[in-house]
């Protein structure tokens, strides 16, 4: 008698994932020493006239130090005043970026439109 082979089990597709994937900024500048750095997003929201207005955001890293008590790194609620150099670099940098390279619709940033 021909034995049988066991046939595999009946495949189901995966379930749709139920957790968004992190979004990642559009540009990031840093990070510089301390953990210290700039990021660009992008965004969009629903405008006041109906649709959907694209703008972008920006974020800044917080500074980052050892925690020896805790034996883990933690986010400082401040900076230091060495960290002024490099803030203002990636600030200045992260300017130039949102009102020199155009949103995903081909227009520029308004420095004076409220991104709402």
């Amino acid at each position: 008698m021909a034995r049988s082979q066991p046939q595999p089990p009946e495949t189901e597709s995966p379930p749709p994932p139920t957790e968004r994937s992190p979004r990642q900024p559009e540009k990031r500048i840093g990070p510089f020493a301390g953990g210290v750095g700039v990021a660009v997003w992008l965004n969009q929201a629903e405008s006041s006239e109906g649709g959907t207005r694209t703008f972008r955001s920006v974020s800044l890293a917080p500074r980052r130090y050892f925690d020896k008590q805790s034996n883990q790194w933690k986010d400082a609620p401040s900076y230091n005043p060495t960290d002024l150099p490099a803030l203002i670099f990636a600030l200045q940098e992260a300017q130039t970026f949102c009102f020199t390279t155009p949103l995903s619709n081909g227009e520029l940033e308004d420095p004076d439109q409220p991104p709402y």
